[in-house]
Order: C-alpha cells, then sequence, then structure tokens
C-alpha cells in the first residue's frame, strides 16, 4: 500500500477505449474511483509522460475493461476529486505512436468518444516535438502519408481522498 496523504495531487491516464467501452463520463469536481494498473513507457517517451508517471516511474492507468484490474499484476484501485481534465493528443504516423508527439487540450467534462483523426487545430499545449496542434495540413512538416492525431484518454488530476492500494 502507498499513502498518498492529505491533499495530495496524483495524475492517472484514462485511455479513450476504456471509456468508450466501459467508462461513464465525469467532470471537473466529481469524486471517481477507479481500479488502476501501472505500465511502463517506452524509454522515447518517458519525457513526455514526465508528468503522470508515479515514483517507480509507471504510468498509472484506469482499468475497467472486464474486471481487468482484479486478474491484472500490478492491479490498484485510486479515489479522489477531479482537478482538471485534459484530453491527450498523440501523433501517429500509419499504426505506430510518433515519439515525443504528445498534446493537451484542457476541458470541463470527459467526453464518451474521442477522435481519430482530430479535425481542425485540436488546441492546447504542446509538449514534445510537435507544438502546433493546427500543423497537419501543410504546416511544420506534418503532411506525411499515414500521419494523424489521435484523441487517446484524458489526463485526469485528482486530489486523492485514500489511498492507492496495492502499489
Amino acid at each position: 500500500m502507498t499513502d498518498t496523504g492529505a491533499g495530495r495531487t496524483v495524475r492517472v491516464f484514462h485511455r479513450s477505449w476504456e471509456m468508450e467501452c466501459c467508462g461513464a463520463p465525469f467532470s471537473v469536481g466529481d469524486e471517481v474511483a477507479w481500479p488502476l494498473v501501472f505500465e511502463s513507457v517506452a524509454e522515447a517517451d518517458a519525457a513526455v509522460w514526465a508528468d503522470c508517471l508515479d515514483e517507480r516511474g509507471l504510468l498509472r492507468t484506469v482499468t475497467l475493461h472486464g474486471g481487468a484490474a482484479d486478474k491484472r499484476s500490478g492491479a490498484s484501485r485510486i479515489a479522489g476529486r477531479v482537478r482538471s481534465l485534459q484530453v491527450v493528443v498523440v501523433g501517429y504516423q500509419g499504426a505506430e505512436p510518433v515519439p515525443g508527439e504528445r498534446w493537451l487540450r484542457s476541458v470541463e467534462r470527459c467526453p464518451k468518444w474521442f477522435a481519430d483523426p482530430v479535425e481542425g487545430d485540436g488546441g492546447g499545449a504542446g509538449t514534445g516535438t510537435g507544438t502546433d496542434l493546427g500543423a497537419g495540413k501543410g504546416g511544420a512538416g506534418r503532411e506525411r502519408r499515414g500521419y494523424r492525431r489521435v484523441e487517446c484518454g484524458v489526463l485526469v488530476e485528482l486530489d486523492v481522498a485514500g489511498a492507492e492500494r496495492g502499489a
């Protein structure tokens, strides 16, 4: 058990497919409780996800699908009040994510459905190598066959109400 302490803020990644399949949209200010798994991040993306990793360098990820959290190694639970939400947009070349390309767009409510590909500029602050979400058509060298930007989930900042169990 990892004691999270009173008033601790924790970032959790909630994948788009988990929300679309088994999730219920939530808003800033809502109380939530989720099963988690801790996943490793590719070395090429460690700097991009650094603000989301736990003390072991693992990404806290919500897992809802079919009760998998109770069966997967590293399963845990977390509960807290949603402090902020950001849709995570990732650049893809074909089926593979482009290392270092992640953008964040603040929202007040988690969408039930996510865009693939992202239309228009998508808004938001950039991290990694690409900072102009609108560069997909002729800008910044992003017009490549098979390149697209995908909303892959939400980054949730929680004021933790309890403790992460099983971490």
